[in-house]
């Protein structure tokens, strides 16, 4: 009664509901906050505050305040044909390099201006070294020369400032009139920390290749590896790395070959491919439903309907979420914690227009229905709306339910997405549920245009009720013979998963590695591979182990021995380790092979050294040392992780035998593999919880809705037979796709496929049931249950293809995690469209009923 009331409301006060509706759209494409102002992106900043490797970025920040580098990009310079850089070359690296030490310098210069005291000296000292090395690495360059007079200015000597411009004039005569304080005026903020080149004291010697065939140019970062942010510093950086390889080409060397990587330049062409990714999926989406649709239904205007009520659900759930993003900033609500992310948008895109158009197409084949009978467009669309709103509810109420589950994950980016999608989904739902039908009555009978109601009636009988009442004849007759046989088909792929998951706890092996999922011709990815000629892989990105204590002092005769026993225990914790820094071996080389002629010994005492390896506070001075841990395996991949272990049992046996000194150790172990190591764990932990509390949550939805048990775990059970067999035949498909490079499925892949093909798989069960139910209420059994079949056939059929098509837009994609999310939920929609629907459900619904009724003869 609630819902033909709503139906006759709308009839009334169509006009009114319409342009309520446009208007908010309006309002949320015109007003702020826009999604892309207040959406976030990364993973590792989204760990839980208790995993070890943020915990161990909080005591390494404590102990090492100004050590403030989260990520890092590296430029590698080396020959096509792979022999020694010739002098000349070192100095076209050297002028590489140039560029980024200056903006180091006008960084550390801005910081001065606003410091005072020993900090404010600090900065200059900082400024001036940067500033000098820039100009060292590119003597014809005029902009670290005038800056350099900018530092001698606030240093008080109007003597050397005056000296200094005149000589950055003399370089370049354009400056004669120059009046901005720094150079270049437009100074980019790459949010640079440090630079390294091959001229940086005491770690300069590990950016050169033994043999002199390839250098390195670090550039360490404050953003985190998977910062939006990244996308513009990693594009500002390409675009002058292209102009100087254009310079070099014209110079005539053929030969130099520049690249970048490092897990900062990875995360921005991640990010960037993501971006590229989002934009293709809408496009592709929004024309795929349109051919489908126009190819199902020749109708125009039947088309538009379920387009513009996305449309308007889209522009006006997304401010929603943006504006939700904001809340804390209110007195009061301090507490409120909920983000959005830009990678989201994808799936907010695909499962609005997939359920979106299903509900507006289950609406629209009942209004249909209606309309040829009463022929009067408003009394079509209230009992359109009484026939097909609770199912419509209950489906959106699954997918909300099976999304919202994702709340109780540990990982931030899981915790806010899913009640994100799930909002947007809500809006959906209530613009399908008003602004649908509204627009409904307007169009009227010319929805269908330019075919008339009747002939579309006698058409879907023609060609495809005959169809339907095949299939409905069929599971009448055999019901238990498909049944097995379909169950037999899908355990095929299932097998494997299910075993895995009972034996393991995971259904299917996963994969972390972010420059694996890259294209192959997205710079970063070439970069590495062109780093991984000449140096260890993992030396862009090393393992950070720091030691710490309270008891004992790493600056006495005992900590030097202390650091170096640590030292020889993390090259002997894994043969992949191959070089370990610290103190006491700042160049990073093998125990034994440091000779008391080498420069290493007087190293040692370098004041770079000791402000790498060695807190400088008050407070933790003596009582932590660092080491850098260069493993040679991808940071990402799984090896290196399970590097990242060995290194851990390690120390912990060097603890367990250490003297009474040093019993109170603690070690702390950071970096990028720490962190895709904790990221792992915390998954795989939130993967098996939210898996449990979506069949629990969907359950009850399907209960409340159905209250039939039996029923109600038999469609859980099928779609979870659907989701195996699914996971199983996507492992099969890539595994053939990339057999070199195959290390598993993306690791978001397996739980965006299980809470959506949960969650959406159960609309086409809920509304075959709710309308076998209606119909078996009036025609009996068997004849209600074949009608039920004929008359929904078509359209779960139709909105499967849809929604499977939506999905299939994500496989246009970039970045391989998302095309293989779109190619797995494509075969799971369409598997559980034409064999758990079309088969599976209906055998089972027969053999039901024919128990329930031989146990029952009044029935």
């Amino acid at each position: 009664m609630t819902f033909e009331r709503l139906g006759q409301l709308i009839a009334r006060r169509w006009i009114l509901i319409i342009a309520i509706w446009i208007l908010l759209a309006v309002c949320a494409v015109v007003a702020p906050p826009h999604w892309d102002d207040v959406t976030l992106d990364g993973d590792l900043a989204y760990l839980p505050a208790n995993s070890p490797a943020l915990i161990a970025e909080r005591e390494l920040t404590a102990a090492f305040p100004d050590r403030k580098a989260k990520s890092q990009i590296v430029i590698i310079a080396s020959r096509r044909d792979e022999q020694p850089l010739s002098e000349s070359q070192w100095k076209t690296i050297d002028r590489l390099a140039s560029p980024f030490q200056n903006a180091q310098g006008i960084e550390w210069l801005h910081q001065a201006e606003a410091a005072n005291g020993e900090e404010r000296t600090k900065l200059l000292d900082r400024a001036e070294a940067a500033l000098t090395e820039a100009e060292l690495l590119d003597y014809d360059a005029a902009a670290p020369v005038w800056n350099l007079a900018m530092l001698a200015k606030l240093q008080g000597s109007d003597s050397d400032a005056q000296q200094q411009k005149a000589q950055a004039i003399a370089l370049d005569p354009q400056l004669e009139n120059e009046t901005a304080a720094t150079l270049p005026v437009d100074s980019p903020d790459w949010k640079l920390f440090d630079v390294w080149t091959r001229h940086t004291e005491v770690v300069g010697k590990m950016l050169i290749d033994p043999e002199q065939k390839a250098g390195l140019i670090v550039l360490q970062l404050t953003n985190e590896l998977a910062a939006t942010d990244n996308i513009r510093i990693v594009s500002q950086i390409e675009a002058l790395l292209n102009e100087r390889r254009a310079e070099i080409e014209a110079a005539g060397d053929e030969q130099l070959e520049i690249g970048v990587t490092g897990s900062a330049a990875i995360g921005g062409d991640m990010l960037l491919a993501a971006k590229e990714s989002i934009a293709s999926t809408e496009f592709y989406t929004i024309a795929l439903v349109i051919i489908i649709l126009l190819i199902v239904y020749r109708a125009p205007l039947l088309a538009m309907a379920p387009l513009l009520s996305i449309a308007i659900s889209f522009c006006v759930a997304t401010w929603l979420v943006a504006a939700l993003t904001l809340v804390d900033q209110l007195p009061g609500f301090g507490w409120w914690d909920f983000e959005v992310f830009k990678t989201s948008k994808i799936f907010i895109v695909v499962i609005l227009f997939g359920a979106g158009t299903d509900f507006c197409l289950f609406l629209i084949s009942r209004y249909k229905e209606e309309l040829a009978e009463c022929g009067d467009p408003g009394e079509a669309v209230a009992k359109a709306l009484q026939g097909t709103a609770d199912a419509i509810c209950g489906s959106a109420l699954t997918t909300v339910v099976g999304l919202g589950m994702m709340f109780f994950a540990d990982f931030g980016k899981f915790r806010n997405s899913g009640p994100a999608i799930a909002l947007c989904l809500l809006v959906t739902l209530a613009v399908c549920l008003t602004f649908a039908p509204a627009l409904l009555k307007a169009l009227g009978r010319k929805t269908f245009w330019p075919m008339s109601v009747d002939s579309l009636q006698d058409h879907q009988h023609d060609s495809r009720a005959n169809f339907w009442e095949w299939i409905a004849a069929a599971v009448s007759r055999r019901p238990g013979l498909l049944l097995v046989l379909t169950v037999s088909l899908l355990l095929i792929p299932a097998w494997n998963p299910i075993w895995l998951r009972i034996t393991t706890g995971q259904a299917v092996e996963v994969s972390y590695d972010l420059l694996n999922d890259l294209p192959d011709d997205r710079p970063a990815k070439q970069g590495a591979k062109q780093l991984a000629r000449f140096f260890p892989i993992g030396q862009a990105n090393p393992v950070i182990v720091m030691a710490k204590t309270d008891t004992g002092d790493f600056e006495s005769k005992e900590g030097s021995k202390a650091i170096a026993q640590l030292t020889k225990r993390l090259f002997a914790a894994d043969p992949r380790v191959v070089k370990v820094y610290s103190s006491e071996n700042p160049l990073g080389h093998q125990p034994g092979r440091i000779s008391l002629l080498t420069s290493e010994v007087f190293l040692k005492n370098h004041i770079r050294t000791r402000e790498q390896f060695l807190p400088q506070t008050s407070q933790f001075k003596g009582k932590a040392a660092l080491f850098r841990v260069v493993v040679d395996e991808n940071p990402f991949s799984l090896k290196a992780i399970s590097s990242v272990g060995n290194i851990e049992k390690a120390l912990a046996e060097y603890h367990a035998n250490v003297s009474s000194n040093w019993q109170d150790l603690q070690f702390y172990i950071s970096g990028t593999t720490a962190g895709v190591r904790d990221l792992r764990s915390v998954t795989k932990n939130d993967s098996q919880r939210i898996e449990l509390l979506v069949v629990l949550g969907v359950g009850a939805v399907l209960l409340m809705i159905l209250r039939r048990p039996v029923v109600c775990a038999y469609m859980i059970a099928s779609v979870l037979l659907s989701y195996y067999a699914t996971l199983g035949a996507t492992e099969w498909f890539f595994a053939a796709m990339f057999p070199d490079s195959y290390q598993g499925l993306d690791w978001k892949a397996p739980l965006f496929l299980f809470v959506i093909l949960i969650a959406v798989g159960q609309d086409y069960n809920i509304y075959l049931a709710t309308r076998v139910f209606e119909e078996q209420r009036r025609l009996g059994p068997t004849a209600g249950l074949r009608k039920a079949i004929r008359h929904t056939g078509g359209i779960i059929s139709s909105c499967g293809v849809i929604m499977a098509g939506t999905f299939v837009a994500m496989c246009f994609g970039e970045l391989l995690a998302i095309v293989e999310i779109g190619f797995s939920l494509t075969v799971g929609i369409l598997v559980d469209t034409f064999i758990v629907r079309t088969v599976m459900m209906p055998c089972f619904l027969t053999l039901w009923t024919r128990r329930k009724n031989a146990g029952d003869p009044s029935s």
